[in-house]
């Protein structure tokens, strides 16, 4: 026990030197890294295990990088620059937050994607809300809260298929007990938001027909643009690998901005090695369209690399073991098994930047304790979507957030105190849990559905 509160203070401390100091996170893992290894009693088993879940997540990279360059692809093509022309024209008069909140959450459902939301319709959404004067961090909490539903309760998304291949549950069965918490929880984060709307303070602009004329005259916008995200979505629906969808738009989209918006082969590959930068006679314009680039999104993916790493001599190592068995002590009631799970999943979320470890260790070795209290495992994988799942974007260490960060270049620090729907589904789990069972929301299942699983 000793051993392991030493092991998780020597982390915590590493990476929050690397905050104080502001120097990459990727050396506090380094640190750490070597930290464990010297620690390691079986230092080559340890370092087989390291690499082998670097080799696990390698077409992560592959996404991290495709993911900068799809977002000049964005920019440079047209698709959002008339995205948020039309937005300028039609919503300046909305209730933004609450529309950029749910319509993200539809859309994430829909593609199965946070980052993949919030790097496009997201991206689009950031950009009108800043030009009407909304405060980038109050934008981006909606903006994060819609995308990240997706992980929670999409039928494509890789987490959620995850979370009920670990538990061992089909996704129908699954889908009506999530929806028990996640149905309140997307209620009171749009009313939240629809009611913060009218609080906003936001910045003096300049007419927005200033910002329409700078679009027009550097980019041609044309409602044709819109097929390219709508392709993408029912690509998505259709259950189309990730990295697939991804290429077919980073293609189609490099060939829209060759031909269509007239962009030299040379200036849109420069772009999208280095990112995107727009020269239009706009500064407010420049600002908001200076994004994406591969090279980088390098130092992101040497965090990732870090994170996994160390996960990966975490769990071989079994340092944390020493404290579930600990916290998992004296669990009688439904509500103390909820709750400590959620804590486990939470947990190591924070401890590993991913939310891989924390839905597959509860999930694994908590299914039993759930069963002989008379919960359903559809509850289990419930708590671990409310709660290690959807925490992820609130931490800055966190590779979600960092991700985040590189797209938008707001830090988590700054917009995770508006991402509502992040808080609220935690609390709404444990709210549940504590009062629910009398209503049937936590009651074990009597029968069990066809499995279905997505690619």
């Amino acid at each position: 026990m000793k051993k392991s509160i030493v092991t998780i203070g020597v982390i915590v401390a590493l990476i929050g030197a690397c905050v104080y100091l502001q120097i990459s996170l990727f050396w506090g893992f380094l640190v750490s890294n070597v930290v464990l290894l010297l620690m390691s009693g079986e230092r080559l088993v340890s370092m087989k295990a390291g690499i082998k879940g670097l080799m696990q997540v390698k077409m992560l990279y592959f996404i991290i990088l495709l993911l900068g360059a799809n977002i000049t692809i964005w920019l440079a093509s047209g698709i959002i620059p008339t995205i948020v022309y039309y937005g300028f024209t039609y919503i300046d008069r909305v209730n933004l937050l609450f529309v950029t909140f749910t319509v993200t959450a539809l859309v994430s459902s829909v593609m199965g994607t946070g980052l993949g939301t919030l790097s496009t319709i997201g991206l689009a959404f950031f950009g009108i809300g800043m030009g009407l004067g909304y405060p980038a961090p109050i934008l981006l909490g909606a903006i994060v809260s819609g995308a990240f539903v997706s992980d929670k309760i999409s039928p494509v998304s890789a987490l959620t298929n995850l979370t009920i291949e670990i538990v061992d549950v089909s996704y129908r069965s699954y889908f009506k007990v999530a929806m028990k918490t996640l149905g309140i929880t997307l209620v009171l984060s749009a009313l939240v938001y629809f009611v913060m709307n009218g609080f906003v303070v936001k910045s003096e602009v300049v007419s927005l027909l200033s910002y329409k004329e700078a679009l027009v005259s550097n980019y041609r916008i044309s409602f044709l643009l819109l097929l390219l995200p709508v392709m993408m979505i029912v690509l998505a629906m259709r259950g189309v690998n990730v990295l697939v969808n991804m290429m077919f738009v980073f293609v189609t989209g490099s060939v829209i901005t060759l031909l269509y918006q007239g962009v030299p082969f040379d200036a849109l590959a420069n772009a999208v090695a280095f990112g995107y930068k727009a020269s239009t006679d706009n500064a407010f314009i420049n600002s908001i369209f200076k994004a994406g680039g591969m090279v980088p999104m390098l130092e992101v993916i040497l965090i990732v690399m870090g994170a996994v790493f160390l996960n990966s001599l975490l769990m071989s190592s079994k340092l944390l073991d020493p404290v579930f068995e600990r916290l998992l002590r004296n669990t009688t009631t439904p509500f103390s098994l909820i709750l400590k799970t959620g804590l486990i999943s939470m947990f190591l979320t924070s401890m590993t930047c991913d939310q891989t470890v924390g839905i597959v260790v509860p999930g694994e070795t908590l299914a039993d304790r759930y069963e002989s209290m008379g919960l359903s495992k559809e509850v289990l994988a419930r708590t671990i979507s409310d709660t290690g799942t959807i925490i992820a974007p609130l931490q800055f260490w966190n590779v979600n957030a960092l991700i985040i960060t590189g797209i938008t270049g707001v830090s988590a620090i700054e917009y995770a105190p508006f991402a509502v729907l992040c808080y609220l589904s935690p609390l709404m789990t444990l709210l549940i849990a504590k009062h629910g069972n009398s209503r049937g929301f936590a009651l074990k299942s009597d029968q069990v559905s066809k499995k279905i699983y997505f690619n």
